[in-house]
């Protein structure tokens, strides 16, 4: 009976993972282990709908939650999809920051590996662009809508673009900083993160495996 109880909640927890991961809305979070200089911090939202044919959209929030001792903008990000779907194409529809506009496709996201195929950024740009201060403040929320298209768009999800969902690409989406009270910046990529009711039941899967652990050793 133990046994029975402790492999449902793993498979409930690995199936809620796999539901998660299939969501339309994928929070991400920033990844400072990979980030230039380990300054800059975001969470957000990436939405993507398939609007049919060859179209659809990708809806983007970008919360700047660095340390306020730290300071800086967010002023720009990029983002990719996984290039063995092939090519696509992105303009932005809309943007929260006027400032922020559309950055070209095939940009180059220095340090990183590129291409990307579009984003945002003060003045369209990635590493330039413009006075920092366009861009998302500490404590803010940015909103951005892309229109995206190609022959696969139909096999795109929301985490395509921050994990490359088919091979790993842990630069899929970047974002930049600028304007940092030390007058540096920083380039961090980012994280999907687990939906909240996933990381709930791994926890209580490892309950009941420590459980029957304990009950077998008994």
């Amino acid at each position: 009976m133990v046994c029975s109880r402790t492999v449902t909640l793993s498979s409930l927890a690995a199936a809620c993972i796999a539901s998660a991961s299939g969501a339309a809305v994928v929070p991400i979070t920033s990844n400072t282990a990979l980030s230039t200089e380990g300054l800059g911090a975001f969470m957000g939202t990436l939405n993507y709908t398939y609007l049919g044919g060859t179209s659809g959209q990708l809806d983007v929030t970008l919360t700047n939650t660095t340390d306020a001792s730290i300071g800086g903008y967010i002023t720009a990000f990029m983002f990719r999809p996984p290039p063995e779907l092939g090519a696509f194409g992105c303009s932005l529809s809309s943007s929260d920051f006027a400032a922020m506009t559309n950055v070209p496709a095939g940009s180059s996201g220095s340090p990183f590996t590129g291409p990307w195929i579009g984003g945002a950024g003060t003045g369209g740009s990635w590493l330039a662009g413009g006075a920092p201060g366009g861009g998302i403040g500490i404590g803010q929320t940015g909103s951005f809508s892309f229109a995206i298209s190609g022959a696969n768009a139909s096999l795109l999800s929301s985490d395509a673009f921050v994990s490359g969902s088919l091979v790993s690409d842990p630069y899929a989406f970047i974002v930049r900083f600028r304007g940092m009270n030390n007058g540096g910046s920083d380039k961090v990529p980012a994280n999907e993160l687990p939906a909240p009711g996933a990381v709930a039941l791994l926890a209580m899967a490892g309950l009941g495996n420590g459980r029957a652990r304990r009950r077998e050793r008994a």
